[in-house]
């Protein structure tokens, strides 16, 4: 057990002394580059929000003074007028147009909606001309 003492050597104030001042040198090393970091995303915040910490009054005011009015571009009638039938032509195909047996399904749907309505309002008519007949109205 003596020996093991012996290998470790106390160190020395002085060497006591270069070790804090290491740590303290570390530490504050450490918060230069926090700091440095945070002012950077400070800064980028502030270049995604420039009205930051301002009034809503005032950030109306900046925007008003910053709004760009949008140029109206010239139209050419006479290449608007060349080009209608080309766009129309195009709109046309772009419809998808019904063959027979899509047009056989369709006709079904719509004559069994007219008969389900139909037979509801029919219902619905019958009804009201008994409830009119029982309280005398007519």
């Amino acid at each position: 057990m003596s020996d093991k003492n012996k290998d470790k050597k106390k160190p020395t104030a002085e060497e006591n002394a270069k070790a804090k001042l290491d740590k303290i040198q570390k530490k504050e090393a450490k918060k230069a580059e926090k700091s440095k970091r945070k002012e950077e995303m400070e800064e980028l915040y502030s270049q995604l929000d420039p009205y930051r910490g301002l009034t809503k009054e005032q950030k109306i005011k900046k925007t008003k003074e910053i709004k760009i009015k949008k140029t109206k571009e010239k139209i050419n009638i006479r290449l608007s007028l060349k080009e209608a039938p080309v766009k129309m032509l195009k709109e046309v195909n772009k419809i998808r147009w019904s063959n027979r047996k899509n047009l056989g399904q369709k006709f079904t749907w719509v004559i069994t909606f007219l008969i389900i309505f139909g037979a509801f309002f029919y219902a619905i008519d019958t009804g009201l001309k008994y409830l009119f007949v029982l309280l005398k109205i007519v």
